[in-house]
């Protein structure tokens, strides 16, 4: 399912909204609501809106477990940290305890051992894995031509990807399957060649790997959808 907001602040605030309704559910059916977020700079606004609703749902915030879809192999302290962006913009605000926060150790010498270590914490169906898209179509580390791509066991790997920092960890195809919702959230024109083929009836996952996830709750800003030639 794609929707189209007018601008990123209403696709932000739809972002936010979808999250918090998602896990309203999961924890009326399972008394628990295990999230998994995105890095890059696209869910940011997102995360900054949803703050305040898990704030101030106690109930909520006590059923939540947060997770990371890809981690850069970088200390937490990080500017390229997806945990920082996290904590900064959602852990934090939201006052989300320490217990409740599982993140990948991307500090850790041995990044193939950490994505196994992962791997063996990482819920078996999370409630909602929240994901962006590049603009050459990768979606959390998994990029065009990723031997990761192949991987039908592993939930999570250690890849190399083509931009700093190179070396990261990831979902893998089966790690993005087994969810129970998946929540894309995309913006801007630089996108809309990747979109196009994501939507096309037929394309190719090793060159767009985010159409591992096209059967996902799409949400795009309208220069993104217009650049696509989306109405």
């Amino acid at each position: 399912m794609l929707q189209v907001y007018p601008d990123y602040e209403a696709l932000s605030a739809a972002a936010a909204e979808f999250s918090r309704s998602a896990g309203r559910e999961s924890f009326l059916k399972r008394g628990r609501f295990d999230l998994v977020l995105s890095g890059g700079r696209t869910p940011k606004r997102a995360y900054e809106l949803l703050a305040p609703m898990i704030r101030l749902d106690v109930r909520l915030r006590g059923a939540l477990r947060v997770f990371w879809g890809d981690e850069r192999c970088v200390p937490p302290e990080s500017d390229e940290s997806n945990y920082r962006l996290a904590k900064e913009t959602l852990i934090d605000p939201a006052l989300i305890p320490a217990r409740s926060v599982f993140r990948i150790q991307g500090e850790s010498p041995d990044p193939a051992a950490e994505a196994e270590r992962y791997d063996s914490v990482f819920p078996a169906a999370p409630d909602l894995i929240v994901l962006g898209m590049g603009a050459d179509g990768h979606t959390a580390s998994l990029f065009p031509g990723s031997p990761a791509l192949k991987e039908t066991a592993r939930r999570f790997v250690a890849v190399t990807g083509p931009v700093e920092p190179k070396r990261r960890i990831s979902l893998s195809p089966a790690g993005l399957t087994s969810a129970r919702r998946v929540l894309v959230i995309a913006s801007g024109p630089d996108k809309a060649s990747a979109l196009a083929r994501v939507l096309a009836e037929d394309g190719d996952v090793s060159r767009t790997p985010a159409r591992l996830v096209r059967d996902g709750n799409w949400l795009v800003d309208r220069a993104l959808a217009d650049a696509a030639g989306i109405r």
